[in-house]
């Protein structure tokens, strides 16, 4: 599935282990949480000031890290 967006660059992804979810990194600082079976952006977070290299969901827990 492609996804297509008016974004800043991607600079890193994380899979969901159980979930249909993307988590994206933003070179803007924002961090966005897509669900790629329907293709909706579920939520974005705009905690970064700047650029975020990163991202990571926990295996076990409801948590991520970037």
């Amino acid at each position: 599935m492609k996804f297509e967006t008016k974004s800043n660059r991607v600079k890193g992804l994380s899979f969901h282990p159980k979930q249909p979810w993307i988590l994206a990194s933003l070179h803007n600082g924002v961090i966005q949480l897509w669900d790629y079976r329907i293709g909706t952006l579920i939520d974005k977070f705009d905690e970064h000031d700047d650029p975020v290299h990163g991202v990571h969901f926990h295996h076990s827990q409801p948590l991520f890290v970037s």
